[in-house]
């Protein structure tokens, strides 16, 4: 396997859509599915367009696209510009084999690039996988987010 990370172009579309239903993965089981499975494809519609305000990588592999990662910004509530991971998605059969890691070595290097301090993300709490992988690249634990679901 040979990786290659490269910036996102329109032609590789129709390939991050194939691998986007990996974005559900870890959303609390009392989110309504098919919101959240809208959600994910206006992600990646807003994150590979020409108006995305960011960046777009994808890994290939032979030419065929096997990753997906977006990078933009976001504003820390203590007022820091933190570079912002939004969407990474690695196809399921080349999953382990650093796909994931090289496209969060590019967003981190443009990053840095850019002048930027810390670079954030989000992901669902019941993504063991996904946290794992993260803790193991370097990043810590900052925020938790509570929910309560409220029924009659």
């Amino acid at each position: 396997m040979s990786i290659d990370v490269r910036q996102f172009e329109a032609g590789d579309c129709e390939s991050v859509r194939r691998l986007s239903g990996r974005l559900t993965e870890g959303v609390a089981s009392w989110r309504e599915a098919g919101a959240v499975s809208r959600a994910v494809q206006e992600w990646i519609d807003t994150s590979s367009s020409t108006d995305f305000e960011g960046a777009a990588y994808v890994a290939t592999d032979d030419g065929d696209v096997v990753g997906f990662l977006s990078l933009s910004t976001t504003t820390h509530f203590g007022g820091e510009v933190d570079a912002y991971i939004g969407e990474l998605v690695v196809d399921p059969a080349t999953e382990g084999r650093g796909v994931g890691a090289h496209l969060v070595a590019a967003a981190e290097r443009r990053a840095r690039a850019d002048g930027h301090r810390c670079i954030t993300l989000t992901t669902g709490a019941a993504n063991a996988r996904a946290l794992s992988f993260y803790r193991h690249l370097g990043y810590r634990d900052e925020a938790i987010e509570l929910t309560k679901v409220l029924t009659d």
